[in-house]
């Protein structure tokens, strides 16, 4: 008796910390899309006003936040000084690759950093302030959709764990 009630506790945990898990990810997201528009508009201080290198730029448009975006931007950023023949695309793609489990964001948000990425260091500073600012309301759209989807989605997932720990815990009962 007392092993099904410790199985069903179990069973019910795993389920609630599952969905608190999915809806944590959701909540995530919007944050970390308002991070990346923080660190781009940065990246654009350091690149047009202190004439910063690209790598060096990429390093210092993080340091304010905390985070698995801050870890991108410094990751990107030290790529391309380690090794001068990377590019930036290729050094935002191998930081998205190693970031890929803490980082939130979706497929339209990475493919914005790489596009990002292609444009910065081929262009001169007038046209890599554009890209920026596209980028950066591309995010902005992106953002919003977050937050919409984040209100949707957040209670669901947690009362959809919970309630499935419960269904499995009554099927094993």
């Amino acid at each position: 008796m007392w092993l099904k009630l410790i199985g069903c506790c179990l069973v019910i945990i795993a389920g609630t910390l599952t969905g608190f898990s999915l809806a944590a990810r959701y909540n995530e997201r919007p944050k970390q899309v308002r991070q990346l528009i923080g660190c781009i508009t940065s990246l654009g201080s350091y690149i047009n006003y202190v004439s910063l290198p690209l790598s060096e730029a990429l390093i210092r448009s993080a340091g304010m936040i905390e985070g698995p975006v801050r870890d991108l931007f410094q990751q990107a950023g030290s790529f391309i000084d380690t090794s001068g023949w990377r590019s930036p695309q290729e050094a935002f793609a191998e930081a998205l690759n190693m970031l890929e489990n803490e980082l939130a964001i979706h497929k339209p948000e990475r493919e914005i950093m790489l596009l990002l990425g292609a444009n910065l260091g081929a262009v001169d500073r007038k046209e890599q302030q554009k890209h920026l600012d596209l980028a950066k309301v591309e995010l902005e759209k992106i953002h919003q959709e977050a937050i919409i989807a984040r209100d949707q989605n957040v209670k669901m997932y947690r009362y959809l764990g919970v309630c499935g720990g419960l269904a499995i815990a009554i099927l094993l009962v």
